[in-house]
């Protein structure tokens, strides 16, 4: 996608390699995109990591299988509070449609009491290794993730992005 202000090109870079990792693991991936209002201002990503940590208990104790994410924090200069774009990226073999994950998020929601999800149509997509098209399709949506504007405006010290930290591995060593 094309932005008024751009492309925050390290976003971009972070994203696709967690894409890139887990394919790698799997020979076809599952995207879910979701977004978060928070509810209060917060001068930390304290409550974004305490989100983060729940999610990926869950899913992992659902799906058992390595879990990538991205999320960005995004906040207009007239905003009062921020919001936060996410991506899960989980094996496709486990799962193959967004169904079922909105309960799931729902409930780490409900049970911070700080979050409001918001989900976007259309916010399931199945990855395959060897399929270029399918790749294209998601990277263009994640794109919106990496657009420059409305980051940036946060106190210091508080993070615009955050990515999950998979190690490289090597392709010949697939779960599948």
């Amino acid at each position: 996608m094309s932005f008024k202000e751009g492309l925050n090109n390290k976003i971009m870079q972070k994203t696709s390699d967690q894409l890139s990792q887990m394919l790698k693991r799997y020979s076809k991936v599952f995207a879910i995109r979701f977004d978060l209002r928070f509810c209060l201002e917060t001068y930390n990503n304290k409550m974004i990591s305490k989100f983060r940590d729940r999610l990926n208990r869950r899913l992992s104790k659902k799906y058992k299988c390595d879990i990538g994410y991205v999320w960005v924090r995004e906040q207009t200069e007239s905003a009062e509070t921020s919001h936060y774009h996410y991506v899960i990226f989980l094996n496709g073999h486990k799962t193959w449609k967004s169904f079922g994950f909105g309960k799931i998020i729902d409930s780490v929601c409900d049970s911070l009491n700080h979050f409001s999800p918001y989900y976007p149509k259309n916010n399931g997509y199945m990855i395959k290794r060897d399929d270029s098209k399918s790749i294209q399709r998601v990277i263009y949506r994640l794109s919106y993730l990496a657009k420059n504007e409305s980051k940036g405006n946060r106190p210091r010290g508080v993070s615009d992005y955050g990515t999950s930290r998979l190690k490289s591995m090597r392709a010949n060593r697939l779960n599948a």
